[in-house]
């Protein structure tokens, strides 16, 4: 892969997750440029997680709720009537405190500081917000593009799950960091 790229930057071998951690970190937290639409309607960021960690459901249906902005209450997440939802915040339902699952996520990854991860990856912490600039940058978050008349977005970012990845421990945690990464700007399956 290195071969290719136009920049390689030596980390130190099986510090991948530290890395993606980290480099979530600076586009949820520092930089806060995100494609909101992708994940309000095609994520489950919306959806309400309640104090024990599950997501907050439905007496009726046992369908899992989320918090309608516009009108101020939680509603199945199928809910014609739904307006606007809420990415952000704490809400009460059945008694419960609830908060959206993009709160939860935001709360949980501030603690992976670009400076956290330097000294595990050895990978400079301004070379971590450098990337994680370009990574927002080069997604063109609200950009689209014409395939045959038809409009598509148009997130020219990815990364690369290869062997070296998947070989090591915590694997899994790093292709969900990558996927998490992608929808942050609407790049995940594009």
């Amino acid at each position: 892969t290195a071969a290719k790229a136009d920049e390689w930057i030596p980390i130190k071998p099986g510090t991948d997750l530290a890395f993606e951690l980290t480099l979530i970190h600076v586009v949820l937290i520092e930089i806060g440029i995100l494609d909101i639409d992708f994940l309000k309607n095609f994520t489950n960021s919306p959806y309400l997680v309640g104090p024990e960690g599950y997501f907050a459901r439905d007496g009726e249906t046992n369908k899992a709720l989320l918090w309608d902005a516009v009108d101020g209450k939680a509603k199945t997440y199928d809910d014609p009537s739904i307006k606007d939802v809420a990415l952000e915040g704490t809400y009460y339902v059945d008694g419960l405190e609830c908060r959206p699952v993009f709160q939860v996520m935001k709360e949980h990854f501030r603690q992976f500081s670009p400076e956290w991860a330097a000294g595990i990856t050895e990978i400079p912490a301004e070379t971590i917000r450098r990337i994680g600039r370009e990574w927002v940058d080069q997604a063109r978050i609200g950009g689209a593009i014409d395939i045959n008349g038809v409009m598509l977005p148009y997130r020219p970012v990815a990364t690369k799950i290869g062997r070296g990845l998947t070989g090591n421990m915590r694997s899994y945690q790093s292709i969900l960091c990558e996927h998490i990464l992608a929808a942050l700007v609407g790049a995940l399956e594009t």
